[in-house]
């Protein structure tokens, strides 16, 4: 006859259990104990630290439902990658131990898994209705027998009973349609729970799960939350250890050196004793988890097992098919006596390092494209699995963010961006108003000290090996500033006091006054932070209020600033204005070439509730040039003459209703305009046809002003401006489908 031993530690001592058969007879039938433990041993940082793997080599569980499955390497570098991962098990569990974890990986992710000295046949995460950085994470588990184990792990949610009873229904509802109806279930984890009782969660796993016997510590105590956490002894069971029905014949106590625990073990490092027990356990390592480890032991019949059994592959690795760049995960599920081994292999040669079950390719490339197969190996033996092919194919470029459109000052830097996906490498050509700018293929693209010719559309074509895509058109509005500036109001207090509430309507650029039109009211409040360069400590903005009452006095009160434009000529104005929520929505700028009468500019300025940037151009009327006289406006404005609608009435910033009281504020107030150049006659030279337009050349005195007109007749009163421009210029009329026109250059 001979003997067969199975070894089986809770730690420092071991114990044989010995089986007696002759070589005659059939071999008898032999016990493995399965250890199965929940687990939320991590710490506040939720990443597994030293005390809690040391509380893992302690216990020496078979099976982990682990929470928050998060780790980083001893040396820094690796994070929850499968290299971390590798390290943690084998210096919490040993080099054999193989996992599954969810795939949740941003910062805020608190994954669940499944850690098993047993090879994992099949694993995935269910979505969890109810919280969205974790989820279900099981594991189809290939124990010694005939039997499979399937466990899930879980981490319901804090927030209410209510939530965690839909999380217990929805759970039910998944291994029911997913487990086979026999199936050795177990699904353990930390479920929150206030009381063991708790409905709707612990009547809904009642049903098919059984919490019955509960794990206690040496003390008696069931609960599991740490003490730190209740201001005294735990107080809540918070985790739980429920095999199915099927499963619970096979309960066993939970052995330890110097004691049993019949019903399972809730273990607590400052309750347990003697620590000698559970090396290298120390006193405060359950203090620093969030909860208590709690196991149960099964002690399951494996089959007729003589022990001596060479690998065998029960599932092989599946092909694949995947884009550039993603996580490619082999796994192959094996039973056999004794450690199993795996080497896994590309195009029939060893992957160096690739010892791990299963073997994950990060950022995979095209490169990778192949077969890919593992030997499996024990002291008995080995076996090589069939190949699993790996495709990737390129995907095209998407664009996952378009560009902004945005406003600046002459001489700042405009900065445009783009996120996009697709195989690398992305390739990026941006274009200004449809054409290519040269050397422009970074992505953020920087425009340096823009100007007025950098007004229009700016977009991208990324490109990869797969294919194109081109952005939307960003808008980039170019602010008149310093150079052509000859009045401008910041508002800011003469000499730097420090408050926003202080300031001056003396201009701090060039001459003019600023006054208040039609009753106004006015003080002084935080100003535009971004276009002013006082920046945000001593920044006024002119805050004006006391507007007309809703549906009267449209555009007749506001603000008025009086400036000459001697010696000046195509004149602009700009600022910087907001409105209160229930101040006007519509302005409307304003101007006299004689100081009494004030004209409508054609189109009227919107404001919301925080400051942007106007212009204005008044190039294209004379009367404003070289004109002592000159003044403007800008005043609250009706909807209807605004926007052309059939609202009479003041319209809200940003709110249900305008009031008198409402603000419109403004700053950085400026008036600019090029050196004043009497005109001479124009001269129209160049005259040609190409590609179906007609143009000409408009010479005169260089940097004054002209305006083309025409007309399909020489009647003094039917002449059409079509430009207004400075000298010289080219005027191009592409509309030819009139049967004469008539051309001619004024000046202003």
């Amino acid at each position: 006859m001979r003997l067969k031993f199975q070894i089986r530690w809770c730690t420092g001592k071991i114990f044989l259990l010995g089986v007696v058969f002759f070589s005659t007879l059939a071999p008898a039938q032999s016990n493995v104990n399965v250890r199965v433990m929940a687990a939320n041993l991590n710490g506040d940082s939720q990443k597994y630290k030293p005390f809690a793997l040391r509380i893992f080599q302690g216990l020496k569980p078979d099976v982990v439902c682990i929470q928050e499955f998060n780790y980083t390497s001893t040396n820094g570098l690796e994070a929850n990658t499968p290299a971390a991962f590798r390290e943690m098990l084998d210096a919490a569990f040993g080099t054999n131990f193989v996992y599954f974890r969810e795939p949740y990986t941003d910062g805020g992710d608190i994954p669940n898994g499944v850690i098993s000295r047993y090879p994992i046949l099949n694993s995935g995460s269910w979505t969890d209705t109810q919280v969205a950085n974790r989820g279900f994470a099981w594991a189809q588990i290939d124990l010694p027998g005939t039997n499979d184990l399937y466990v899930v792990s879980v981490h319901l949610l804090t927030s209410s009973a209510a939530a965690r009873g839909t999380e217990a229904a929805n759970l039910k509802t998944l291994i029911r349609a997913n487990f086979p109806s026999n199936a050795w279930i177990v699904v353990a984890g930390d479920f929150n729970t206030g009381s063991r009782t708790e409905t709707p969660t612990m009547t809904t796993f009642d049903s098919y799960l059984s919490d019955s016997p509960v794990p206690v510590d040496g003390s008696g105590d069931s609960n599991t939350s740490n003490a730190r956490y209740t201001n005294g002894p735990r107080k809540y069971p918070h985790d739980y250890v429920l095999p199915s029905f099927s499963l619970t014949n096979f309960e066993t106590a939970t052995v330890c050196p110097s004691h049993s625990f019949p019903n399972g073990l809730v273990f607590d490092s400052t309750v347990y004793t003697p620590l000698s027990d559970v090396p290298p356990v120390q006193f405060g390592d359950s203090t620093n988890a969030q909860h208590m480890a709690v196991m149960k032991d099964f002690l399951i019949p494996a089959g007729n097992d003589s022990g001596t059994n060479p690998p065998v592959i029960v599932t092989q690795p599946q092909s694949q098919t995947n884009a550039v760049g993603a996580t490619i995960t082999f796994s192959v599920g094996a039973g056999g006596s004794g450690t199993l081994a795996c080497q896994w292999l590309f195009n029939g040669t060893n992957i160096a390092g690739a010892t791990a079950n299963p073997f994950v390719l990060a950022n995979a490339q095209l490169t990778n494209n192949g077969n890919y197969s593992v030997i499996v190996t024990n002291l008995f033996g080995s076996v090589t699995s069939s190949n699993a092919v790996l495709l990737l194919t390129n995907t095209p470029p998407t664009i996952m963010t378009q560009p902004k459109s945005q406003s600046v000052l002459a001489g700042q830097t405009a900065t445009f961006s783009v996120a996009a996906t697709g195989t690398p490498p992305l390739n990026y050509q941006w274009f200004f108003s449809g054409t290519n700018i040269a050397g422009a293929t970074t992505n953020p693209f920087t425009l340096a000290n823009v100007q007025l010719t950098n007004t229009g559309n700016y977009s991208v074509v990324i490109t990869n090996i797969a294919g194109s895509v081109t952005s939307s058109a960003a808008p980039l509005i170019v602010v008149f500033t310093n150079p052509a500036v000859f009045a401008q109001w910041n508002f800011n207090s003469i000499t730097p006091d420090g408050s926003t509430a202080t300031g001056t309507t003396t201009p701090s650029t060039g001459m003019g006054t600023a006054s208040l039109v039609g009753g106004t009211t006015s003080t002084f409040a935080t100003g535009d932070t971004t276009f002013d360069p006082a920046g945000s400590t001593d920044n006024s903005g002119w805050n004006t209020t006391t507007y007309p009452a809703q549906g009267t006095g449209n555009k007749t009160r506001g603000v008025q600033f009086t400036v000459s434009t001697t010696g000046r000529q195509n004149i602009v104005i700009s600022w910087s204005s907001q409105s209160s929520s229930t101040g006007s929505k519509y302005g409307r700028l304003q101007y006299t070439t004689n100081g009494i009468d004030f004209v409508d500019f054609p189109n009227a300025f919107i404001n919301g509730t925080s400051f942007t940037v106007k212009t204005n151009s008044l190039a294209a009327i004379s009367g404003v040039n070289n004109n002592p006289n000159f003044a403007f406006r800008f005043v609250s404005e009706f909807e209807n003459t605004a926007a052309n609608t059939a609202n009479t009435n003041y319209v809200p910033a940003n709110s249900s209703s305008y009031g008198t009281a409402g603000t419109m504020r403004y700053d950085m107030v400026t008036a600019s305009g090029s050196s004043y150049v009497a005109a001479t006659a124009a001269a129209l030279t160049s005259v040609a046809f190409t590609n179906g337009q007609f143009a000409f050349t408009i010479s005169g005195s260089v940097g004054a002003s002209y305006i083309v007109q025409t007309s399909t007749n020489l009647a003094a009163t039917n002449w059409i401006p079509v430009l207004t421009n400075t000298s010289p210029c080219i005027f191009t009329d592409m509309d030819l489908t009139a049967p004469q026109k008539f051309y001619r250059a004024l000046s202003q």
